[in-house]
């Protein structure tokens, strides 16, 4: 009777998770103002699948899955908030399938009882985790791969520890498994498809392997080399477009550690009770293989990706967001410290509170209209939607990979009346991501009797690395004056009047 019991209850606590984490997740999901990224993915998705497939042909092959996820699933009218929403979904489903790998990786040691509240106790931190809020509101695909990068390491899992044994702790039975390591092998291609970088959580899989037996290792190194083996083409395409991530830099090492007191709420004490929790959970945990796969995936791949990037920089945070199920693995494995259940429930209890309340302002600093996600292009097109004239001229300033006129594509109406000077292929007709802009030496006839020019760049001062770029602050500097500037956050909009006589002003 016991045993028939248990498949409702475990069917409760993930319905459960997922309703918890679709609220918590959905909440103010339209307010923050999208930054650059996600303008190119609503521009992106909004076009037809033919264009789609044209663009990543020679860019941002990396991001096609989600480009055309995002299209089948909202067409051509899909706005910010419903490519969100993609990500809504894909991190709310990531929480039953942490609370089912936290279980099946703590019932060998421990009760059922207290499997099951490790397993809660690790998709309820999931929720709580403001790092997971801001990326699970991201329309880009960063939930999408934890999602994956969830699911893979739960078939896996569930390869090696058949239903029936998990409770006993034995992993034998995996020969009978098949489906389950076919399903595994083909999800590292997935994985690779939606972020080539979160297949560092085949290190977690490997540690696992190795404490799971012999027999249960050589399944697990034939299924993730297969899988590995499909994803080579994909893998050699991306890396024809590597020219995409140039711009990142070596990180340094005060990087590595802001990044984990990001990931854990930008609070001291979080941080303190992160490391108490890991802590605990090293010492006297006795779930051993979860702690070892919590470490693996929740917190190695940090550091790996950090020495890499020392030689081939591919060092952002969001592209750690893969990591968080694993961080709280390893924080809920303190968990199976306490031998009593009632110990076991407050200690649980006291970890989510504490992780919730700590991060309670992130939170709300993640849902800002203005600095939620770092940029406020929403607020830089309605100031220019306000202030501006049917003929004035249109510049970006830098232009080109700086991404700036993506504004038009996102927000129209704003820029309807205005002329685009530089502009000479749409992004679409150009198969491109913001378009195409005219030879340097040309761009002085496009200004010809255009008397006002909204120049959009960024804060601070102008950065001209290009021809274009140095021919345009040129010619504003020489016919024009600069009569008024308005700074949104992390944008800057800057008024030129075509001057009469007399130096420009100095702006």
């Amino acid at each position: 009777m016991r045993r028939a019991s248990r498949p409702p209850v475990d069917l409760l606590v993930g319905l459960g998770s997922v309703v918890v984490a679709l609220a918590v997740f959905s909440w103010r999901v339209g307010t923050p103002s999208p930054w650059r990224d996600e303008a190119v993915t609503v521009a992106v998705s909004s076009r037809t699948t033919e264009q789609i497939w044209a663009l990543v042909q020679h860019v941002d092959l990396v991001h096609a899955p989600f480009y055309l996820l995002t299209h089948a699933l909202f067409g051509a009218g899909v706005d910010v908030a419903q490519a969100r929403w993609t990500s809504v979904v894909a991190a709310a489903l990531t929480a039953p399938l942490l609370f089912g790998v936290g279980r099946r990786l703590a019932a060998p040691a421990v009760g059922p009882g207290t499997a099951r509240l490790t397993g809660a106790t690790a998709a309820a931190l999931f929720v709580a985790m403001p790092f997971v809020s801001r990326y699970a509101q991201e329309a880009r695909p960063y939930a999408l791969a934890t999602l994956v990068a969830t699911a893979a390491t739960y078939l896996l899992v569930r390869a090696g520890t058949p239903a029936g044994d998990a409770a006993s702790g034995t992993a034998g039975g995996a020969g009978r498994r098949g489906p389950w390591w076919v399903a595994y092998a083909l999800s590292v291609p997935v994985l690779v498809a939606l972020n080539t970088v979160a297949a560092l959580v085949l290190v977690a899989h490997a540690a696992w392997a190795l404490a799971s037996g012999r027999r249960v290792l050589w399944r697990a190194a034939v299924a993730a080399g297969t899988g590995v083996v499909l994803s080579v083409p994909l893998l050699l395409a991306q890396d024809a477009q590597s020219g995409q991530v140039a711009f990142l830099r070596r990180p340094t090492l005060e990087e590595l550690g802001s990044h984990v007191v990001f990931a854990l709420g930008s609070s001291p004490v979080a941080l303190v009770l992160a490391a108490l929790a890991a802590g605990a959970a090293w010492w006297r945990g006795r779930a051993r293989r979860l702690v070892l796969v919590g470490t693996a995936w929740g917190v190695l791949p940090w550091p790996l990706l950090w020495v890499v990037s020392q030689v081939t920089p591919f060092w952002t945070t969001r592209y750690l967001v893969f990591v968080a199920p694993g961080t709280c693995l390893l924080l809920a494995a303190a968990v199976t410290v306490a031998v009593r259940a009632r110990v076991a429930a407050l200690t649980a209890a006291a970890l989510v509170a504490a992780l919730t309340v700590t991060g309670l302002h992130m939170q709300l600093v993640f849902r800002s209209p203005t600095i939620g996600h770092a940029e406020d292009l929403r607020g830089t097109a309605e100031y220019v939607a306000a202030h501006a004239e049917p003929g004035d001229g249109l510049l970006f300033l830098p232009d080109g990979e700086y991404r700036y006129r993506v504004l038009t594509q996102l927000y129209p109406q704003a820029f309807a009346g205005l002329d685009d000077v530089a502009l000479e292929r749409s992004a679409t007709e150009s198969a491109t991501l913001v378009g195409t802009t005219v030879e340097a030496p040309q761009l002085w006839r496009h200004l010809a009797g255009v008397g006002r020019v909204w120049v959009v760049g960024g804060v601070g001062p102008v950065v001209a690395r290009t021809p274009a770029d140095r021919e345009t602050k040129r010619l504003l500097d020489q016919d024009y004056r600069l009569v008024s500037t308005e700074v949104k956050r992390a944008f800057s909009v800057k008024l030129y009047v075509l001057r009469e006589d007399g130096p420009p002003a100095a702006g």
